[in-house]
C-alpha cells in the first residue's frame, strides 16, 4: 500500500466514531464483508449490529471490508488492487473467517468480486486449510442460499442476533482442539440450529430449476435445515454502532 492510500484509510477511521480497533493477533480474526460501497454497508443496521456481536466477545477480532468503488480508495476497503481490511489494513486473506452480511440479491456478484480481489478460490470446494471460513447470513441469504451454496462454506440463517453469539462460541470451543476444515463443519452443522454447510447435503432439482429435495450426505445431520427461531425479538437492540458522515442509507420495499 502506497502512503496516498495509507492516509486515505487513516482519514476515513478518524472521521468515524465507534470504531472498533484491536491488536492483530490477539484474538479468533474475522473480516466482515458487505458486498457493496462503504457507504450503503455502513448505512446497514444489521451489518453494525454483527460487528458489535463480534467485537464484544473476548476471543474475537472482528473488522471490515467493503466492495472496491470505481477509483479505489480507502472507503472500498481495497488498495493496490487487493482487499484489504478498513482496520488494521490486514489481506482479508489472512484472517480466520470472512463473514458477508448479504441483505440484498443485486448484491451477488459483488460476492465473488471481493473473494477474487482477496486471492481467495471462489468455490468452496477449491480451498485448502489456509484458506478462511467464508460464512454468509442476512436476510437474502436465510430467504435462498442455494443460488450461492458453490461459494460459501456454512450459512447462518435466522436472525443473526439470535443465531450469532452461539455459532461463535461453539467456534471458539471447536477450532483450538484443531480439527481440520470438514471435520470443524461438520460439527457446527450437527451440533449448531439454523447453520446450513452446503458441501454435507446433496441437492435435487425438478427440471425447471426448482428445489426437489435435499439429503444430508453423512449420518447425524438434520434431514432440514430451519432458521433459528426468535426467541423474544424485543431483547435485540440493533442500533448504529459506527457513525460515519459517509454513509447512504439504503431501504428495502
Amino acid at each position: 500500500m502506497n502512503w496516498k492510500e495509507k492516509k486515505k484509510y487513516e482519514t476515513l477511521l478518524a472521521r468515524a466514531r465507534g470504531v472498533v480497533k484491536k491488536v492483530w493477533g490477539t484474538g479468533y480474526a474475522v473480516c466482515l464483508a458487505y458486498p457493496n460501497v462503504y457507504r450503503v454497508g455502513m448505512a446497514n443496521l444489521g451489518f453494525q449490529t454483527v460487528y458489535k456481536i463480534f467485537n464484544e466477545l473476548t476471543p474475537f477480532l472482528c473488522e471490515r471490508v467493503f466492495l472496491p468503488r470505481p477509483g479505489g480508495g480507502a472507503e472500498s476497503g481495497a488498495g493496490a488492487g487487493e482487499a484489504l481490511s478498513i482496520e488494521n489494513r490486514r489481506p482479508i486473506r489472512d484472517f480466520d473467517i470472512l463473514a458477508f452480511s448479504v441483505s440484498f440479491e443485486n448484491d451477488y456478484p459483488s460476492i465473488l468480486t471481493l473473494l477474487d480481489a482477496g486471492g481467495i478460490p471462489l468455490r468452496a470446494e477449491d480451498r485448502d486449510e489456509k484458506s478462511p471460513l467464508i460464512i454468509g447470513g442476512g436476510i437474502a441469504l436465510t430467504l435462498n442460499p442455494e443460488p450461492l451454496a458453490d461459494f460459501f462454506d456454512a450459512f447462518l440463517t435466522g436472525e443473526t442476533e439470535e443465531t450469532l453469539p452461539g455459532f461463535a462460541r461453539m467456534l471458539a470451543e471447536v477450532r483450538p482442539s484443531g480439527p481440520g476444515r470438514e471435520a470443524l463443519l461438520a460439527s457446527l452443522q450437527k451440533k449448531m440450529p439454523g447453520v446450513y454447510v452446503p458441501s454435507l447435503y446433496e441437492v435435487q432439482y425438478f427440471p425447471d430449476g426448482r428445489i426437489r429435495g435435499m439429503a444430508p450426505r453423512l449420518k447425524g445431520l438434520p434431514e432440514k435445515i430451519r432458521a433459528a427461531p426468535v426467541k423474544n425479538i424485543d431483547a435485540f437492540c440493533t442500533t448504529e454502532v459506527v457513525s460515519s458522515p459517509t454513509r447512504k442509507w439504503r431501504t428495502c420495499f
